[in-house]
């Protein structure tokens, strides 16, 4: 019987473990004989519940066990580095490593696209969701288009970026077929509305709403009273209390975008933050 192969290769994956977990079920399809046990030896590990439970997510894998995995599965070099690479940045544990080591997995992949010009649009999606001004700039051309002046799309922004980081942004929402060129040549948007519910945006959106928290923060002195709002709560409430918010709050932020999609005269851009989180307590 053939050997069946995952049908996404390794450079398409933002989670190691999902890589891990279509592996073996590949292999299991494959062969019915290929077990844990089999999957555990195959990649250097003496317990049969080792990989299970870090496919689970129940264990992480070392740095010693790292190469070990990417050797027993037979990764060739450029996969066996973005192997590493990713495990790196799944495990981290601020969003400085997860950033450097997502560097190193966009390193592997210029190589790659080089390579064989592959085009590997989640992670074009990942950097989208990376940094405020990228959808910031989307909304910018949703209202008004935009025809190649950076200079006037930068000061637009608040807080203004340069123009070079326009120009990043025009690109990689190029990239993300986000936006295009309509018969006039302007840009504008080849969707309304886009959805982050994604696993690639999952992963990004940790500190994307970290850095619009903190925007949030610094709008408190820089905006006006009249231009910005900000209020808060502290609730003691239990886990039903809890979810129950959380459920009104998801259709609250439902209805509040279908105003601002029906709303005809729109000019400016806002970002809207919702944050519950415990502060105390058991």
């Amino acid at each position: 019987m053939g050997e069946k192969k995952p049908t996404k290769r390794i450079f398409e994956y933002l989670d190691y473990r999902e890589f891990l977990k279509d592996y073996y079920n590949a292999k299991k399809e494959a062969n019915p004989a290929f077990s844990l046990r089999v999957f555990s030896d195959k990649i250097g590990f003496k317990a049969k519940d080792f990989i299970s439970r870090v496919m689970n997510g129940d264990k992480n894998l070392s740095s010693q066990s790292i190469p070990k995995v990417a050797s027993g599965l037979r990764l060739g070099k450029h996969e066996a580095e973005f192997f590493v690479a990713l495990v790196k940045f799944n495990q981290a544990e601020t969003t400085d490593e997860r950033n450097v080591a997502f560097e190193q997995m966009q390193a592997v992949l210029k190589v790659v696209r080089f390579a064989e010009k592959q085009h590997l649009l989640g992670h074009a999606q990942y950097m989208v969701y990376s940094d405020w001004r990228h959808l910031t700039i989307r909304s910018l051309i949703g209202m008004f288009g935009f025809d190649g002046n950076y200079e006037a799309l930068a000061k637009q922004v608040r807080p203004n970026i340069t123009v070079e980081q326009a120009k990043q942004s025009v690109k990689l929402l190029k990239e993300c077929q986000l936006i295009k060129k309509d018969e006039s040549g302007k840009y504008v948007l080849t969707e309304s509305a886009i959805t982050t519910g994604d696993r690639t945006s999952k992963l990004a959106l940790r500190g994307y709403h970290q850095n619009c928290l903190k925007l949030a923060a610094d709008s408190i002195d820089r905006d006006a009273p009249g231009t910005r709002h900000v209020s808060g709560l502290t609730l003691g409430i239990s886990q039903e209390g809890y979810e129950r918010i959380v459920e009104r709050i998801n259709a609250f932020r439902k209805e509040i975008a279908l105003l601002a999609e029906e709303d005809e005269g729109s000019d400016k851009v806002f970002q809207l933050e919702f944050a519950l989180f415990p502060v105390g307590g058991k």
